[in-house]
C-alpha cells in the first residue's frame, strides 16, 4: 500500500491534520489502535471553552463528532484497529491488525500519538480502586460505571477539577483533593470555585502516606507536615500529569529535547512542526502536552506544512497560515499557562525562520 501522508493516531490533532492534507488532494491514511476516532475527546463531557477562535465552545464528545464528520467528508483512509509495529529498511511502515502485518509506503508521516498519564507511587498504591483520573473519567463517561461511592483525588490540575465535578454530578462523594504544592495547580478559576462550592476540602502541602484495605482500597492517610488525616474511601483518583508517547519517534531516530512544562522529553521540531527528519512531522501532545484547543492547531500546522512539502500548496500560503495559527497557540497557552508557551518557544528557538522568528522566537 502507498499513501502521500500517513497519520499515526486518530485524536483531535490527527483529525485536523487529516482534513488539512486531504482537502488539498493528497492521499491520506490514518492508522489508529482503537476502533473509533477522536481520542480522549470521546469521553469528555465538560464544555471546552479554550478552543481556537474559529471553533465555538462545546463539550468534548461533541467536538470529537464534529471532527469525525469533517474527516468522513474527505477521502481519508482510516485503518482503525491497526497499529504501527516498526519500520522496514526501505523506509516503509509495518502495520498490523493483530492478525496480519503489511508494509505501507508513505511520502510524509505525521506522528500524533498523544500522551500517557503518569502514576504517583505511595505505599499500597496498587490496591484495586486506585486509578488515574483518566481511567476514572473513562469508567464514568464511556463505560457508564461509577468507579466508587467515596473518592479522593490526588492532584489539583484543571483536569482533576473536571473529574471532581463529573464524579460529584454522578453522585460520587469527593471527600478531598490532595495537593503537594502550596497552592492549587488549576488555572481555571471558575472550575476551582465550582469545586469549592461543593464543599470539597483541599489539602495543600500534602501527600498520601499510605493506602490500606483488604481486596481493595478502604482508607488512605493524608500527611500534612506532622499531621495525619485518615479518610475512608473506595476510590482514589491519581493525577500525576501526562507525558508524550514517544515510541514511534525512537524508532524513527528523531532527536529530543527536554521541556518540563510540556511533559518532559519531546522530539525536536521547527515552527512548521517538522522534526529533524525531513519526512516526519508531529502534532498534538506528542509535540508537548497542552490544552485541547492547542492540540487542534498543532495538527493544522503539521497538515499545512506536510502539504506544502509535497507541493499541494505554495510556500507563501503555508507561511501565512502557519503564522496565523501560531498566534492562536500563543493566545490559548498564555491564557491558560504562560509557562507552557515559554517552554514551547524555547523548544523551537534553535530554528530560525525570517517570518516566524521575528514574531514568536525572540
Amino acid at each position: 500500500m502507498e499513501t502521500d501522508v500517513l497519520i499515526i493516531g486518530a485524536g483531535p490533532a490527527s483529525l485536523t491534520a487529516a482534513v488539512e492534507t486531504a482537502s488539498r488532494g493528497l492521499d491520506v491514511t490514518i492508522v489508529e489502535e482503537s476502533l473509533t476516532m477522536g481520542g480522549q475527546l470521546i469521553q469528555q463531557t465538560q464544555v471546552l471553552d479554550s478552543l481556537p477562535s474559529f471553533y465555538q465552545p462545546k463539550r468534548g464528545f461533541e467536538l470529537a463528532q464534529q471532527l469525525r464528520n469533517l474527516v468522513e467528508d474527505t477521502t481519508v483512509r482510516c485503518l482503525l484497529g491497526h497499529r504501527v509495529i516498526g519500520f522496514y529498511k526501505d523506509g516503509s511502515v509495518g502495520i498490523s491488525d493483530e492478525a496480519n502485518v503489511f508494509p505501507l509506503k508513505a511520502k510524509r508521516i505525521i506522528v500524533a500519538t498523544g500522551a500517557a498519564e503518569k502514576a504517583i507511587a505511595f505505599p499500597k498504591w496498587t490496591l484495586p480502586g486506585i486509578m488515574t483520573i483518566g481511567a476514572a473519567q473513562t469508567l464514568l463517561n464511556r463505560d457508564f460505571v461509577l468507579p466508587g461511592k467515596h473518592a479522593v483525588i490526588i492532584g489539583t490540575s484543571d483536569f482533576a477539577m473536571d473529574v471532581a465535578l463529573q464524579l460529584s454530578e454522578a453522585g460520587v462523594q469527593v471527600k478531598a483533593m490532595v495537593e503537594k504544592s502550596e497552592t492549587v495547580f488549576a488555572h481555571d478559576i471558575e472550575k476551582v470555585e465550582q469545586v469549592r462550592k461543593l464543599g470539597v476540602p483541599v489539602y495543600l502541602n500534602s501527600s498520601i502516606k499510605e493506602a490500606r484495605g483488604i481486596g481493595r482500597v478502604e482508607e488512605i492517610d493524608v500527611e500534612q507536615g506532622e499531621h495525619i488525616t485518615t479518610i475512608p474511601v473506595d476510590t482514589v483518583c491519581v493525577d500525576g500529569g501526562r507525558s508524550p508517547i514517544l515510541d514511534v519517534f525512537y524508532q524513527l531516530e528523531c532527536s529530543f529535547g527536554y521541556q518540563k512544562e510540556l511533559g518532559g522529553w519531546i522530539p525536536q521540531y521547527n515552527p512548521f512542526f517538522r522534526t529533524d527528519r525531513e519526512d516526519v512531522f508531529l502534532a498534538g501532545n506528542a509535540a508537548g502536552v497542552s490544552s485541547q484547543g492547542v492540540l487542534l492547531v498543532t495538527g493544522m500546522i503539521a497538515g499545512i506544512n506536510a502539504s506544502e512539502s509535497l507541493g499541494a500548496l505554495s510556500k507563501q500560503e503555508a507561511e501565512i497560515k502557519t503564522t496565523s495559527l501560531w498566534k492562536e497557540i500563543e493566545t490559548l497557552e498564555t491564557k491558560l499557562d504562560p509557562d507552557v508557551w515559554k517552554a514551547r518557544i524555547r523548544h523551537v528557538q534553535n530554528y530560525e525562520h525570517p517570518v516566524l522568528t521575528d514574531q514568536f522566537i525572540s
